[in-house]
């Protein structure tokens, strides 16, 4: 039996970037379908960068294979495009294997606590 999905996600296109705002709870039983609503919605954009902040949302922590598996399974229109993510805290051993996961898929990915510092970052990339 399928739960409900109890995440919520909102988007803004400025400036070339589509800015992905995550709220709500992710479990262990939804966080496939995330990954596959957040693909979606970056595909339906017209977009030369991903901001997604996931600050506000809550529950579950990627166990590190999953992450190398998700981050291989992001098609390749998405992962030419830069991308940043906000986080309230950053978890370096974690951050550091997905940064390093989705490079080796040719994903340029980064990190930030600061949502101005992401944005100025994903400015200078394009």
């Amino acid at each position: 039996m399928e739960k409900n999905t109890c995440y919520q996600l909102s988007t803004l296109v400025s400036d070339g970037i589509i800015e992905i705002v995550f709220t709500g709870e992710v479990t262990e039983d939804t966080i496939d379908r995330l990954h596959v609503d957040v693909i979606r919605v970056i595909q339906g954009a017209d977009a030369k960068a991903v901001l997604t902040d996931v600050r506000a949302l809550k529950g579950h922590n990627d166990a590190f294979a999953s992450a190398y598996f998700r981050a291989r399974s992001i098609p390749p229109d998405i992962r030419r495009l830069p991308s940043a993510v906000v986080d309230l805290s950053v978890d370096e051993t974690y951050r550091s294997f997905y940064e390093t996961t989705a490079a080796n898929v040719g994903h340029l990915i980064k990190w930030f606590t600061d949502i101005d510092a992401a944005r100025t970052w994903l400015k200078s990339m394009l």
